[in-house]
This record gives C-alpha cells, structure tokens and sequence, in this order.
C-alpha cells in the first residue's frame, strides 16, 4: 500500500516540480503572454484536498507527508523561451498537452491533459502570475494507480536572484 501511496503523490508531485519539459506544447502562444525572469526560485507544495474513493483512508495523510515540501530549481533563458507555458509544463511525466492555456495580465488559466502509464490525468491549473513569481492552484483528477480521484495542490514560487 505504501508503495502505491508513495508512487501516485511522486506523480502528483513531479506535476509541480523541478525537472525538464518532456510534454507537448501544443497550445497557441499568445503575442502578449507573460514569461517568468530566469533565475532561481524557491517553489513550496501545499496539498489542499485528496478524493481517492477507493483508496484506504490513511492514504490522504501519507499522500499530505510526501507532497508537502519546498524546493529550489534553476530556470535558465532557455526555460523562459515560451513563457508560463514552457516552465508550468517542464516536470510533466508522460505525454502531455494543453487543452488550453492563457497567462495574461498576471491571470494564470490552464488545462493539459497527460497520459502516463496508461492513464489519463487531467490537470486545471488556475492562480497568478508575475515575472517573479507565482501562486497556482492545481487541480488533477484521473486515475492514480490506485482508482480514480481528485487532488488538489497550491503551487507557490518565487524568484530568489540568480542562478549558482
């Protein structure tokens, strides 16, 4: 069971994470979209709710222990090229895209759906935004490994200066 916790928040978590883009960007880019500054940045995960109907009880609290965390990332020129898009989409696991994206006017409104080992996640992700920092709410709902559900994440980052 640990295992199978473990495993779908490891998921979850690598939705919000540091990593590189692996997703399809499919989505139009918009002229005026706003871009994050590159640098570093300090990114905290905070679980808001988990619906897991077929999962033990006790799987929320352990999915809460693993999922609660801060952590630096580098976002070098690169990673900016395509804005919000590029960086919300570059810890994505599997194949994934965007069903719909706009980050305009510090407003953040997202969907992408991602298929990763098989199953289907669906992803909405909605907050603010600024080229230093940002505040989302990421709702995903599919199949985790261990029956179908909802979790639900806050995603604060904020820039903390250059890249070392």
């Amino acid at each position: 069971m640990r295992t199978l916790v473990l495993g779908s928040a490891a998921l979850i978590a690598a939705v919000a994470g540091a990593g590189v883009a692996t997703g399809n960007l499919s989505a139009q880019v918009i002229e005026d979209e706003m871009r994050p500054m590159s640098g570093q940045y300090q990114s905290n995960i905070s679980l808001i709710s988990v619906n897991l109907p077929d999962a033990p009880p006790q799987v929320a609290n352990m999915m809460g222990q693993v999922m609660n965390r801060d952590f630096d990332y580098c976002l070098s020129e690169e990673d900016i090229a395509e804005g919000y898009r590029s960086t919300m989409n570059r810890s994505q696991q599997g194949d994934c895209s965007y069903q719909r994206f706009r980050a305009v006017d510090g407003e953040i409104d997202a969907e992408m759906v991602c298929n990763v080992d098989g199953r289907q996640m669906n992803m909405s992700m909605q907050g603010t935004g600024s080229p230093t920092s940002s505040d989302i709410t990421m709702t995903m709902s599919g199949d985790f490994g261990i029956g179908p559900g909802t979790v639900t994440m806050r995603v604060v980052q904020q820039r903390t200066g250059d890249c070392s």
